[in-house]
């Protein structure tokens, strides 16, 4: 995972001139608020794993985890793009092969270990699950790798064509939602692509990659965008605009679905970010909550690969107490709670594996 770092103090960067341009977004130190936001979106992931694999909470039962889902993976992608972007990195053709070779191992090798062991364990049929596009539940690091290509080609474009500051950055606002659109099922059914080989890549989940090209925006301009943030005006339009979307959520979805996506997506990533930052003081590691939630956004890699295996949970007879009897709130608590019970238990078994310097090097890439 990428070290997610400090920036100047806004203060300060009018005084530093063009170095303070320069530093814009990037820093030595991990914003360890950012740290506590990724893990608590990996809660939020475990959390939806729970209620629809051991709870079977579907779209029909209602649940507090339907708004959930509008930005949870949106905020995953962002904060994967948000720590990747680095000011000071060139991105020529050396840069990119380097900077792919390094993350093959882990987004790739790691994961057909994690993919086959868990195949095996759960008795599923290999073929089915390579050709699906959810890979047995492990498409998100592939899919992440699929970005990092994806970026690499746009920001190698955007060098040969000699773009520059916004020119730049609208090509890749571009590229980002020209990902999003490909993915729409009327558009991907005019493509000249079987639809078992669009499975097979996981073009499903490319739609994503727009919020990943968000994040990397949001870090450049982390000091014009922390400045919105800190202000009413934009978090006031998110909220309005999510909540009122949700307050409509039927109507809306009926006619403007992909509107919705996007809307409900940027809006709850901003809220999110936007609580998160008003609340810095609370999530860091001199807090019990920042402290754990910083932990855990620095192990989401672990987490994700290990929890599956610990998903198979015999909880029928909760389940069907809460499909006759839909109790929002208090299916939220019991997820919440047996997420927090899974992922404690993945922490453990990671460091246990971690002892091995060659496990900690094939199943989550550390390096020396």
């Amino acid at each position: 995972m990428e070290e997610v770092t400090n920036h100047p103090s806004p203060l300060l960067l009018p005084q530093l001139g063009e170095a303070g341009r320069g530093l814009e977004g990037y820093g030595s130190h991990r914003i360890e608020y950012i740290d506590a936001m990724r893990g608590f979106t990996m809660i939020l992931v475990v959390l939806n794993h729970v209620a629809g694999f051991c709870l079977n909470i579907d779209g029909a039962t209602p649940s507090l985890n339907t708004y959930f889902y509008e930005f949870r993976m949106p905020l995953f992608f962002f904060v994967s793009g948000f720590v990747l972007y680095k000011a000071d990195v060139t991105w020529n053709l050396t840069h990119s092969v380097r900077f792919l070779g390094k993350k093959f191992p882990v987004q790739i090798i790691s994961t057909c270990i994690f993919f086959l062991a868990f195949t095996y364990v759960s008795h599923q049929s290999l073929k089915e699950n390579l050709w699906s596009d959810s890979k047995g539940g492990y498409w998100f690091t592939y899919t992440l790798f699929v970005y990092f290509i994806l970026y690499s080609l746009a920001r190698l474009s955007a060098l040969g064509l000699k773009l520059h500051g916004w020119k730049e950055d609208v090509l890749m606002v571009v590229a980002g939602f020209a990902m999003f659109v490909v993915t729409i099922p009327s558009v991907m059914e005019k493509l000249p692509v079987g639809a078992d080989v669009l499975s097979l890549l996981g073009c499903k989940h490319w739609c994503y990659f727009v919020y990943f090209i968000f994040g990397t925006l949001a870090r450049k301009y982390f000091t014009r965008f922390s400045s919105l943030l800190d202000g009413r005006a934009l978090l006031t339009v998110c909220l309005l605009l999510f909540f009122g979307l949700n307050i409509f959520r039927e109507t809306v979805i009926s006619s403007h679905y992909q509107l919705f996506r996007l809307l409900t997506a940027f809006t709850g990533i901003t809220i999110v970010l936007a609580f998160f930052r008003s609340r810095a003081g609370l999530f860091n590691k001199q807090t019990i909550v920042g402290n754990a939630l910083c932990y855990i956004g620095r192990r989401t890699l672990d987490i994700y690969f290990l929890h599956y295996f610990l998903l198979p949970l015999n909880l029928s007879a909760v389940a069907q107490v809460f499909h006759q009897h839909p109790m929002p709130v208090l299916e939220f608590f019991v997820s919440f709670s047996i997420s927090l019970l899974i992922i404690a238990i993945c922490l453990i078994i990671s460091n246990l594996l971690r002892l091995s310097p060659v496990l900690a090097r094939w199943l989550f890439g550390v390096r020396k």
